[in-house]
């Protein structure tokens, strides 16, 4: 799970550093593949690094909402026409993947405190012949 979410992050990282290289066409670096702008690639970095950090405290509901915030953010990202359309189906389906991915167990209910035990005493009434409150023995 770790090895997904750091993988989510370093498609971010090489995407956003491949967008804040120095000016295309430059002689001195290769060209550059597509890139995703580094606000974007930053943003979504640190929201796999939440989901990362919930899951190593073993958080599982928490790191479930964050990846699903991720996952909304990719999608917005893509829709806003920020990531290339081509890191866009690794980048969906590494997101979808980590949501599936992962599992929110909610932690059991506290124990509910148990009444005292009735311990067989019948508080001065006796059962039996002759034995009743209502002295209809003797």
């Amino acid at each position: 799970m770790r090895k997904r979410i750091r993988m989510i992050a370093l498609i971010l990282a090489c995407a956003g550093a491949a967008a804040c290289g120095g000016g295309a066409g430059s002689a001195s670096q290769p060209a550059r593949g597509p890139a995703i702008p580094r606000a974007i690639a930053t943003d979504l970095a640190a929201r796999a690094d939440s989901v990362a950090v919930s899951l190593d405290a073993q958080r599982g509901c928490a790191a479930l909402d964050q990846a699903r915030q991720l996952s909304t953010a990719v999608d917005a990202a893509i829709a806003a026409g920020r990531v290339p359309a081509a890191l866009q189906p690794q980048l969906q389906a590494t997101a979808s993947r980590l949501v599936a991915g992962i599992r929110c167990t909610p932690p059991a209910p506290p124990a509910k405190p148990k009444p005292p035990k009735h311990e067989g005493h019948h508080h001065g009434k006796h059962h039996g012949p002759g034995q009743d409150d209502q002295g209809g023995g003797d």
